[in-house]
């Protein structure tokens, strides 16, 4: 009987030798793999060097503390399809101003057209190619551009919008002086975030707005009348020239297509030899290269919307040779009469190349370079900083990568947190509202309220360059030859 049991206990184990055996060599590998893959991790871990860039001398925590993020962003709407009616409306109310510019005695028709797909239908582009301005493309480009500040910029943006609205002047325009001017930056500041006559909220705000600019335009398509050596009403034409033609590319308002090209034409025949612009339109030996930079923005749109003007695009090349020759040997630009190392206006020289397709070449890449030391400071601001942000902002945007994402860590935050409560702003440096001497003193419009119209124009202008362009590389020529599945980069304004 004990050796039954013994042989039992004996085939018993040779039984679950092997078994065990096998299950104990699997473990031993398991935790070995183990050990070499904590190994190999660490090792890895360790040759990582992580660098912490801080934006503005300020920890992220202390500057999200302060920015409540947004209780509710606008509804998406993919597209906006403008209604098929016939709008007529009384002509607004003849007002004074300092350009004293020949009103004209009935406003132009504004008739939108029955067979506009969509709001944004620009030449030689598909219509819907600038839907990132409107519902869902616009919420991606914030995704795809806007960081970390992409959501609290939107919400600064609709903040300006909503001010702009409550603001609008009776007759359409904006601000007491310079009407015509601040009337344009209204207008482009609404349809930046792909709002058109069509909007449901904001369209009569943009109606009323373009109205306006029509009704100034004069016979001779002078949205202010020139004088020899009058700068403001050149600097109107550019920006309302600006403003019709990009209402015109999205809305497709058949009577806005004379408005643009008559003002247009103003702009090509005011043009000097060289390519150059200035004061009164005059043909001598100064050129201004800040005049240079409304003109070429406004040639541009004009051309995307399908302006029939005859030497438009050979006006718009001119140009170029005229911002080249602006360049002195560090790569900056200089302003007129030379009038040197201006950092805004090296901005204003690379923003127009890349609109105008030249964004490659060596005058701009060196201007890039001299640009690479610029600071957005709102304690230490420069010389005109509104003005020289907007510009600045844009030509990063358009050159991308590490250029882009830096400066939005800087520019972004600070017009986020000196935003006012009621939705606009102050340019920086401006105090108490009192004339003085100071480089920010051209940023001071004569009043509280006017100064106020300007400054939230550009600050909302720059805060939508994550939606209001697609990233520009391309010479016009070629950029909308590209199919457009896949990755495909479009010039446009």
């Amino acid at each position: 009987m004990d050796l039954s049991i013994k042989a039992l206990h004996k085939n018993i184990a040779e039984w679950m030798a092997g078994p065990l055996g096998s299950i104990l060599i699997h473990v031993g590998i398991i935790l070995a793999a183990l050990f070499l893959v904590s190994t190999a991790v660490k090792k890895d871990e360790a040759e990582i060097e992580v660098k912490v860039v801080e934006v503005d001398d300020q920890q992220l925590d202390e500057i999200l503390e302060d920015l409540k993020p947004p209780e509710e962003l606008p509804d998406m709407v993919d597209t906006i399809t403008p209604p098929d009616v016939d709008i007529d409306m009384t002509p607004p109310p003849d007002v004074q101003d300092f350009t004293a510019a020949p009103v004209m005695d009935t406003v132009t028709e504004l008739d939108i057209a029955s067979d506009a797909i969509s709001p944004i239908i620009m030449k030689n582009l598909a219509p819907g190619n600038m839907s990132n301005r409107s519902g869902a493309g616009r919420a991606a480009a914030i995704g795809a551009f806007g960081g970390k500040w992409g959501e609290y910029a939107e919400a600064a943006v609709l903040r300006a919008l909503e001010w702009l609205r409550v603001n609008q002047n009776d007759d359409g325009s904006w601000a007491n002086s310079n009407k015509e001017a601040m009337c344009g930056l209204g207008i482009l500041t609404f349809l930046a975030h792909g709002e058109t006559t069509a909007s449901e909220k904001y369209g009569p705000t943009v109606e009323k707005a373009i109205r306006y600019l029509c009704a100034k335009q004069n016979e001779k398509g002078e949205f202010a009348k020139i004088t020899p050596n009058g700068a403001a009403p050149v600097y109107t034409q550019a920006i309302c020239v600006y403003a019709i033609s990009e209402a015109y590319g999205m809305t497709r308002i058949a009577s806005l297509k004379d408005v643009m090209e008559k003002g247009v034409q103003v702009i090509i025949n005011g043009q000097q030899p060289g390519g150059g612009f200035d004061y009164g339109w005059k043909k001598e030996s100064r050129r201004d290269t800040s005049l240079g930079g409304w003109c070429c923005q406004a040639m541009k749109a004009a051309y995307i919307a399908g302006a029939e003007n005859q030497g438009l695009h050979e006006a718009m090349e001119k140009s170029i040779n005229d911002m080249k020759g602006a360049q002195r040997e560090d790569g900056y630009f200089i302003y007129a009469d030379g009038r040197g190392r201006i950092t805004n206006m090296t901005a204003v020289a690379c923003l127009s190349m890349q609109l105008l397709g030249h964004g490659e070449d060596k005058e701009v890449k060196d201007g890039m370079k001299f640009l690479s030391s610029a600071d957005c400071s709102w304690d230490k601001p420069a010389e005109c900083p509104l003005y020289a942000w907007y510009y600045m902002s844009q030509a990063k945007f358009h050159v991308g990568g590490n250029t882009w994402s830096t400066w939005n860590n800087k520019f972004a935050p600070l017009y986020i947190r000196h935003q006012n409560q009621d939705g606009s702003w102050v340019s920086p440096g401006v105090t108490g509202f009192k004339e003085g001497k100071d480089t920010v003193e051209r940023e001071w419009m004569g009043s509280e309220h006017d100064s106020k119209v300007y400054a939230t124009t550009l600050a909302a202008l720059t805060l939508q360059v994550y939606y209001r362009f697609l990233p520009t590389y391309k010479p016009i020529e070629t950029a909308t030859e590209e199919a457009s599945d896949g990755d495909v980069e479009i010039e446009i304004l």
